[in-house]
């Protein structure tokens, strides 16, 4: 009993200790997701901190794809920073003549002076926010540090890194890495055309390609310039380019008739004007419509470290003190039509890639939801482990409570199920009483030892007569009982027979031989009695018989 409890209790501890690890696990999932998607606003900073209060003068309205991406980033770098932003759109897609950049310059003036504004830092991103920001610095910020970033012009960057308080980030495109992937992806094909038009931003990063082409004198190019042609015009040029180009996107937003373009629309107009050339995209906008993409300059992970220039800044670092970003700051963004269409796998691409509208990729799915997936498989063989100790419980619990501790047979409780299931359908069977003769003389000549050894002996036996049919259960001191089911009902006889040939042969304990000789005695329902409850009364008469008639034998009632 006692090793019962102990295995009870070690079961216990067990299945404690697995929900434990779970929770655990659980927790830690909780505030790893919590952290990564959780974003902290200045609203659920206690109020009895005063936030920073931040401007951000973005070249180009919210709608423009670049801009929500460059937010993004920033409010991420900027953390638990307790903060409030005003964001001001000068919308330079559209407004870009003087006359626009001055009314902007009133509208902004008006409004800070109608409140009153004092900035403890200015963002500025794109270049023409850069040009407002520092031709109207003194008149409108002072001496407020300045934070750029979305500069295609490395020069306008380099002149006003160099101004007091002013830092930034260079968007430096890796023409190389792009040229490298052109070259693995498709060796065959050995002119780059380059798609711009005339704008600040594609003249800006058309400077860097010339530069890189200078590092590359055998470089095989020709420039397509969106600004020069008419939107007919531009068509018939991209549908004349053969199999033997590849496009790099730098910018396209307005052609020669005006016509302007979103970042998509324009993605989508190459696409429906080009047949079978890839397009390589050096700036990250996640735009799609068959382009191929690239190794593409990301606007949220700029805005990000601009994001924690300007934190630094805000917690009392010099941004003297914080030089200009060079760098390229890319991610891989691939999209998957474009990839079949000609034929290139993910294992051909840069690790860490991003593809758009990707194919199921159990590997890839694995990588970008490990935690989670984790997690599930923890719970899955925490449960399976749990089911497992519980079946094993249940099967130990089952065997004690059905199995005799000594000898290991059935007992008398599983005895007694049976009969009840028996007795509640009508179904026939046999049932035998035995008792070991003169079993008191062994126990009291050898001792309870050698007794318990010879009921474990007797068991075995027992056991090895056992079938489907043919029960044996142990249901107190040496009182035995044999239940007969099925075909074996009328082999009742024979039965009795081959147990006493099997106990014909003495049982040596401790080098002891002690002959054991049994009295059956055995009643057949519906043979003997049409009342099943009675049919035990009936093979105890018989096994009486035996025990007053010399013992070491058998009966059946029927024969009485």
């Amino acid at each position: 009993m006692m090793a019962r409890q102990q295995k009870d209790i070690s079961m216990s501890r067990l299945l404690s200790c697995c929900i434990l690890i779970a929770c655990l696990f659980a927790m830690s999932f909780c505030m790893q997701y919590s952290n990564k998607y959780t974003k902290v606003h200045a609203e659920s900073v206690s109020t009895t901190i005063t936030p920073f209060n931040i401007l951000c003068i973005c070249s180009y309205n919210y709608s423009y794809q670049t801009v929500p991406q460059h937010i993004q980033g920033l409010e991420a770098g900027l953390g638990n920073l307790s903060y409030e932003i005003t964001y001001e759109n000068m919308d330079t897609k559209r407004y870009y003549e003087a006359d626009d950049i001055e009314k902007f310059h009133d509208y902004l003036a008006y409004k800070m002076d109608k409140i009153d504004a004092s900035y403890d830092l200015i963002f500025l991103i794109d270049d023409s926010a850069l040009r407002f920001g520092i031709n109207y610095r003194e008149e409108l910020f002072g001496d407020t540090p300045i934070v750029f970033m979305g500069i295609n012009s490395f020069s306008d960057a380099s002149t006003s890194s160099a101004l007091p308080d002013v830092t930034g980030i260079a968007e430096t495109l890796d023409f190389e890495a792009n040229y490298d992937l052109m070259q693995s992806l498709f060796p065959d094909r050995d002119e780059i055309v380059v798609l711009c038009d005339a704008s600040n931003t594609s003249t800006g990063e058309y400077v860097e390609f010339l530069k890189f082409t200078e590092k590359h004198p055998d470089l095989n190019y020709s420039v397509l310039n969106a600004s020069y042609y008419t939107q007919k015009g531009l068509k018939r040029a991209l549908n004349e380019l053969d199999e033997k180009k590849i496009i790099f996107y730098l910018d396209f937003s307005q052609d020669g008739d005006g016509n302007l373009y979103t970042i998509k629309s324009a993605a989508a107009f190459v696409n429906e004007n080009t047949n079978h050339v890839p397009v390589i995209r050096l700036t990250m906008v996640n735009c799609t419509d068959n382009i191929l993409g690239g190794i593409s300059y990301s606007y949220t992970a700029a805005g990000e470290v601009a994001g924690k220039m300007a934190a630094k800044i805000l917690n009392g670092v010099d941004a003297d003190n914080i030089p200009l970003v060079t760098e390229t700051i890319t991610e891989s963004y691939f999209y998957q039509d474009a990839l079949d269409e000609f034929g290139i796998s993910s294992a051909k691409l840069p690790l860490d890639s991003t593809i758009a509208d990707e194919h199921f990729n159990l590997i890839r799915y694995y990588e970008e939801n490990a935690l989670i997936l984790n997690l599930i498989l923890l719970i899955i063989i925490l449960l399976f482990v749990i089911i497992v100790i519980q079946a094993k419980s249940n099967r130990q619990h089952e065997r004690m409570l059905n199995n005799d501790y000594l000898t290991q047979i059935p007992n008398r409780h599983y005895i007694n199920q049976k009969l009840t299931q028996l007795n509640s359908t009508f179904t026939p069977y046999g049932l035998a009483m035995i008792d070991i003769d003169y079993f008191k003389h062994i126990n009291d000549t050898y001792g309870h030892l050698m007794g318990d050894a010879l009921l474990k002996e007797v068991g075995r036996r027992f056991a090895g007569i056992a079938t489907k049919n043919i029960t044996f259960a142990r249901i107190g001191g040496d009182e035995f009982m044999m239940l007969i089911t099925g075909s074996e009902i009328d082999n009742a006889e024979k039965i009795c027979q081959k147990i006493r040939k099997v106990f014909e042969f003495p049982i040596t304990i401790d080098k002891q031989k002690i002959t054991v000789t049994l009295s059956m005695g055995c009643a057949l329902y519906p043979s003997d009695i049409n009342d099943p409850t009675q049919i035990m009364a009936l093979a105890d008469k018989a096994l009486y018989y035996v025990k007053e008639n010399g013992r070491n034998g058998y009966k059946l009632f029927s024969d009485l």
